[in-house]
């Protein structure tokens, strides 16, 4: 069987679907080719024994310009974390707090940053200004070495899954406007809840369990042996997929690791994230329930964290270091899962967009490690075919 489409979309990940919405609302024929069976992509979530638990800890910052424009963020059934963080100290986390939004704290938080704010090696601010691409690292030498060690080199291991900090500047201070402007929030239904209500929009277009094993310009062929023929092909698949579909030598990504635990008791005052400290193979750690009850299934006696970790070392370092993150001795908690999400985020990519006549491709790797990038990714491939499309055709002038 041959389908013709005007645009095929392979991939119902985020970047796929943004590029389907869009297309959608400008009429523009689509059909979208999935080789799983649930759209998200790596945006994953399962639900075992009463249990809400996402693939790896993963948020919804409300700020995201494109998820904003993408879907009515206000619309969607979220729960906010609390607007601050938890610095690793030697006895119980301390908290830090935002004090515009928790005015309550302010005498508090600049306690805190008292004692982190010390005098910072300006020599560190010629360099960062005598690069023509500063890091994410370079942007953390300018501040003071305790505010770094405590919150600014934990709060970007934990969203980049890179220890060395490599990616750009620019990425990073994007992040830190959308969690100063917004909140964090993890959807009721777990974070795939988010693109399941976009495919919801879709319905009828999104086809599962078609794996698409070539490309050519004009042609899909799926692992089924139909083909798919087409105006335009757009590639919303992680870079490893594309080298079975493409010859392209794209950089690989960066896998983590997660642990999801039930605790015998509350281990956080309040629904915020702890930063584990840099020497530890946890980065991050999750009151997930206490975030959103539903996680746990609205049931009191049942705490739920996810941590974010080295997907490297061993589970036992794991444990070990998990129960001394949060304080707790280690029979007090138990290990549901310890997973690593394979490809979960890009390195630095310089890939084109467009790759051949009407191929285009999509996807965070080409924008930012982030749900902002892959949907920004996935609206830009779709302009690039509404612009053609709507583009006026030339007068013809007949002579004589």
């Amino acid at each position: 069987m041959t389908e013709s489409p005007t645009v095929a979309i392979v991939g119902a990940g985020m970047a796929g679907l943004a590029a389907a919405h869009y297309l959608a609302i400008n009429h523009i024929d689509f059909e979208i080719y999935e080789a799983s069976d649930k759209p998200g992509g790596r945006v994953a979530t399962k639900h075992v024994d009463g249990l809400t638990l996402d693939q790896g800890f993963q948020i919804v910052l409300e700020d995201y310009p494109e998820l904003r424009r993408l879907t009515a963020v206000s619309e969607l059934p979220l729960n906010r974390l609390y607007p601050g963080v938890y610095l690793h100290d030697t006895g119980n986390p301390l908290l830090l707090s935002d004090p515009r939004r928790i005015p309550g704290t302010k005498r508090q938080a600049l306690r805190t940053l008292a004692t982190l704010l010390r005098i910072p090696d300006w020599r560190s601010a010629g360099r960062y200004l005598n690069k023509t691409q500063p890091t994410i690292k370079d942007l953390g030498a300018l501040l003071p070495q305790p505010l770094h060690d405590a919150v600014f080199g934990p709060l970007f291991r934990g969203i980049t899954a890179d220890p060395d900090l490599t990616g750009p500047a620019d990425f990073a201070r994007f992040v830190l406007k959308r969690l100063l402007n917004g909140y964090a929030s993890l959807p009721t239904g777990g974070m795939a809840q988010l693109p399941a209500i976009i495919a919801d929009g879709l319905s009828g277009h999104i086809h599962y369990l078609h794996r698409a094993v070539s490309v050519a310009s004009g042609q899909l062929t799926l692992e089924d042996g139909s083909n798919v023929q087409a105006d335009w092909i757009i590639l919303a698949v992680e870079p490893p997929a594309l080298g079975s579909l493409l010859d392209l030598n794209l950089p690989p990504m960066r896998s983590v690791g997660y642990v999801h635990a039930l605790s015998r008791r509350r281990l956080f005052g309040v629904p915020a994230v702890l930063l584990a400290p840099l020497g530890s193979p946890i980065y991050t750690v999750a009151p997930m329930s206490d975030i959103a009850a539903s996680y746990v299934n609205h049931d009191p006696e049942r705490h739920l964290i996810t941590a974010s970790c080295d997907p490297t070392v061993s589970p036992g370092e794991l444990r070990a270091a998990l129960t001394a993150a949060v304080n707790c001795e280690p029979e007090n908690l138990e290990f549901i899962e310890l997973g690593v999400v394979k490809n979960a985020l890009p390195r630095n990519s310089r890939t084109v967009s467009e790759i051949g006549q009407h191929v285009l491709l999509a996807g965070d790797y080409l924008v930012s490690p982030s749900m902002n990038g892959a949907i920004e990714s996935g609206r830009k491939a779709a302009e690039r075919v509404i612009r053609t499309m709507k583009r006026p055709a030339k007068e013809l002038t007949i002579d004589g």
